[in-house]
């Protein structure tokens, strides 16, 4: 149903993605595509997920759009976590076709990849950005987007950074659900309920958190998150063809909702 966009292929982008001195290079399908967790665990990428609900009614998505804390993190962990959310952010703004909004995002994630050491990753796919949202290439956003995330995870991976991708990843996931069950909540349909089913997802990332060093994995708001992603992830997957009730899909939000505040709390 969903385009995938994985962890292990955006681990395994590195050798793949470039940033030529004649501007960013496209991917290719399958690059985009990319490949299936280790055990068949694969993460729709935002837009996919914002797109299947947008087909089944008229969400207003700019009643989602948020404000970047003004208080900014100093913790690299938690950057890479920041920094996941406003690439689905970004995922929300061309969904909403809002220009504006997807060039404030775009900024924001400019802000946080320099505080990455990642600034000149993201310079040519900001123009690249703003170019589609002046011309309203929403489809062509959308697959800019997630070559964004590639290159930044080719970046890190080229640094010895690989736990930032993970975190990185997390927090668009992250987003990606907290923004669609609480649309979902809105206006509930037993659909809608069903395309917020992502079986085993919550438990990869767990055990890829349980995997971290421990000077990351017990930074408080890490700890955290892995306390509480085995809830949401015991709602998100129900049986096949079983689709979540309102007041379970309003607990969803709940839970992926309490996770970005957690993560765009100031640090302690």
């Amino acid at each position: 149903m969903f385009r995938s966009v994985c962890l292990s292929a955006l681990l395994g982008l590195a050798a793949c993605v470039s940033t030529a001195a004649d501007g960013p290079q496209p991917l290719t399908e399958e690059q985009i595509r990319g490949a299936e967790f280790l055990g068949g665990v694969s993460i729709p990428a935002p837009g996919e997920l914002f797109a299947a609900l947008g087909k089944i009614g008229k969400p207003d998505w700019a009643a989602f759009f948020r404000k970047q804390p003004p208080i900014p993190h100093t913790s690299r962990p938690l950057i890479a976590l920041n920094l996941g959310t406003r690439i689905a952010d970004g995922y929300l703004a061309a969904e909403a076709q809002d220009r504006q909004q997807v060039k404030n995002i775009s900024m924001e994630i400019k802000l946080l990849a320099k505080s990455l050491g990642l600034e000149q990753e993201f310079t040519a796919r900001s123009n690249s950005i703003a170019d589609f949202a002046d011309n309203r290439r929403w489809d062509a956003l959308d697959e800019e987007l997630e070559a964004v995330q590639a290159e930044l995870a080719a970046a890190m991976t080229a640094r010895s950074d690989t736990d930032l991708v993970t975190l990185m990843s997390l927090g668009c996931w992250l987003r990606s659900v907290d923004v669609a069950a609480a649309q979902v909540a809105a206006e509930y349909t037993p659909q809608g309920a069903k395309i917020l089913r992502l079986p085993a997802v919550a438990d990869f990332f767990a055990s890829r958190l349980d995997a971290l060093p421990a000077k990351i994995k017990t930074l408080p708001t890490i700890a955290e998150i892995q306390r509480r992603l085995p809830a949401l992830g015991a709602s998100l997957s129900l049986p096949a063809g079983t689709p979540a009730s309102g007041e379970a899909v309003a607990g969803m939000h709940d839970l992926a909702a309490g996770m970005i505040r957690l993560i765009n709390a100031p640090e302690k």
